[in-house]
């Protein structure tokens, strides 16, 4: 039970972004061109990055397809950002799950030394 739960930690580490969205309003933040953001038009969210915009529509590249996005159809709008505090936290995790293991591995007595091939 123990290593399965260290296993999920490892894991849910490992899997995380040194990135993060945050949500942004389309009237008082210009958007920049080439940018990745995430868009939630009906329920779902979509990863897209912006190719150009005008007045009354935006285009995004989605799954290598230009989609252009009337920006009344736009429920919400979150820009990609580099999270320091993601990144920071992720490197000390590592390095204090490194530390855990190497350290239970030498206070363990796995008894190398005494290993027989059974007859």
């Amino acid at each position: 039970m123990k290593n399965s739960i260290v296993y999920f930690v490892i894991i849910s580490f490992l899997f995380q972004s040194c990135y993060t969205y945050k949500a942004i309003d389309l009237k008082e933040t210009p958007l920049i061109v080439g940018k990745n953001y995430k868009i939630r038009q009906d329920m779902k969210f979509t990863k897209a990055q912006l190719m150009t915009t005008n007045d009354s529509t935006v285009t995004f590249m989605i799954n290598n397809h230009e989609v252009n996005v009337p920006i009344s159809k736009i429920k919400e709008i979150q820009a990609k950002e580099f999270s320091t505090l993601k990144t920071v936290g992720l490197i000390l995790s590592i390095g204090l799950v490194a530390v855990i293991a190497v350290g239970a591995i030498v206070m363990s007595d796995f008894g190398f030394g005494e290993f027989t091939i059974p007859n």
